[in-house]
């Protein structure tokens, strides 16, 4: 959902580390012309992170029982989150029509990475909605 004249935040996971990441792209389509881009300068990378998944894992510390052990296996999570922090500037860009079908935008996020590999994801659609008052404020 994308109500014009907001400052949203779209958040994206992408399956490569930040080191891995040469150049980026965020595109918003509108109705058959490019409405918006974003570079990787205007895209903020951070690490995915590993959670606690709260599974108690017997690593036979002190016991005796060795059916239950495990070997627990450090292994950093590959990817990184993409956050791109809209403007009301960019949100107004995209235009609100009368017919419902014409309020969508297309997004699609492109990649490539230090191999000289290029990606593309999936397009994704967004509802694009109006405001009462126009403009920025």
């Amino acid at each position: 959902m994308l109500y014009r004249g907001t400052t949203p935040y779209h958040s994206f996971t992408l399956p490569l580390s930040i080191d891995e990441i040469v150049e980026l792209y965020v595109t918003y389509w509108q109705n058959g012309e490019v409405v918006l881009e974003k570079d990787i300068s205007e895209i903020e990378l951070a690490p995915i992170e590993k959670d606690d998944n709260g599974f108690i894992t017997d690593t036979n510390i002190g016991d005796d029982i060795i059916g239950n052990n495990t070997d627990i296996e450090e292994e950093e999570p590959k990817g990184c989150q993409a956050t791109i922090h809209l403007t009301q500037e960019d949100t107004l860009a995209f235009k609100f029509y009368p017919a419902a079908e014409k309020n969508i935008t297309a997004i699609q996020i492109r990649v490539l990475d230090t191999e000289g590999e290029a990606y593309a994801s999936e397009v994704i659609h967004e509802r694009i909605y109006g405001v009462l008052k126009d403009g920025v404020i």
